[in-house]
């Protein structure tokens, strides 16, 4: 009885030994270099955002950050490679609507699971999806275009930043609740999309807002709605598609941090309470805007019940739609 009440002990002894050494280490986390993965190229919104993050987040943890970019495949290169780190807090991803939103329906053998391999850490920022249509099509407003539409069937095509991307969901629903006569035409990203429309190669392009805005001034482009359910900060004097009658068009490209399922809770709140103090700062504020963005912070829960509710959302609409990467 005596040896084995001494085992019993031990063994609580052990754990809590465990338990304060994991505590302790928590508390110095991080006490190494974090690595932070964007899964696109440079250059584009998602490595923005991933870089302003990354440096901000920095000095808020006083922790040396640096950013990688794993790009391909829609994100998947880089949502696979996090989805491998170690559950430790040292491995991030700025996430979006692609990666832990449209891809788990598209892609039938994704190599990571959003839920089981990922723990969600915040929210970040959302840039809604815009309609911009070239100048000289002559249309002023929703009810115009889908009037020029009617009276001129199979003239109309869109551009996006590809298949399967928030522009091209949303530009597939827009035909489907208007019943225009619309063609795709996919492109390699936001900008290139928005440019021809811009030069009139085709018609008009649902593309993020920060691809779109800057490109008014030239007078060739109009913004005829934003898909979102408030007018954006950029675009104050520009409808919403529910404005114009389309209340069930919401589209946005939203971006969110996670890093490896398992990492500790106590790891993972820091990380979350650095977001939240970068994301109140009045010049990151000014930042995303310049981008179109609207800072957008969420618990890890409250980030978990989002992204999961719009894996659904967008299955249901892939596959009304019938849309099928190619």
């Amino acid at each position: 009885m005596r040896q084995l009440l001494s085992t019993r002990l031990a063994r609580l002894a052990a754990a809590f030994l465990l338990a304060a050494c994991a505590g302790i280490a928590h508390a110095d986390y991080p006490d190494r270099p974090i690595q932070y993965i964007s899964p696109y190229a440079a250059g584009g919104a998602n490595d923005f955002l991933t870089r302003l993050m990354a440096q901000q987040m920095a000095g808020v943890m006083k922790a040396n950050i640096v950013v990688e970019n794993k790009a391909g495949a829609n994100g998947i290169v880089g949502a696979g490679f996090v989805s491998k780190a170690a559950p430790d807090g040292y491995t991030l991803l700025m996430g979006n609507s692609a990666t832990h939103g449209t891809n788990p329906t598209l892609y039938k053998a994704l190599p990571y699971d959003p839920n089981g391999d990922f723990a969600p850490v915040g929210m970040v920022a959302s840039v809604p999806i815009v309609l911009a249509v070239n100048a000289k099509l002559g249309v002023n407003s929703i009810a115009e275009l889908i009037a020029y539409g009617k009276s001129h069937p199979g003239k109309l095509a869109f551009g996006s930043s590809g298949v399967g991307g928030t522009g091209h969901l949303c530009g597939e629903a827009f035909k489907a609740a208007t019943g225009l006569d619309m063609v795709h035409v996919p492109y390699k990203g936001d900008a290139p999309a928005v440019a021809d429309a811009m030069g009139g190669q085709v018609p008009m392009a649902f593309v993020g807002v920060a691809s779109a805005a800057p490109l008014l001034a030239s007078g060739k482009i109009k913004i005829l709605a934003v898909a979102s359910t408030h007018r954006s900060g950029s675009l104050p004097n520009v409808p919403t598609m529910g404005e114009a009658g389309y209340k069930d068009l919401q589209f946005a490209q939203w971006y969110a941090l996670f890093t490896r399922a398992g990492t500790p809770a106590p790891v993972i709140d820091k990380l979350n309470q650095a977001t939240r103090a970068v994301l109140a700062k009045g010049d990151v504020k000014k930042s995303l805007a310049t981008q179109g963005a609207d800072p957008e912070y969420m618990t890890p829960d409250q980030l978990r019940a989002f992204y999961q509710s719009e894996i659904t959302r967008f299955a249901d609409i892939i596959n009304r739609l019938g849309i099928k990467t190619e």
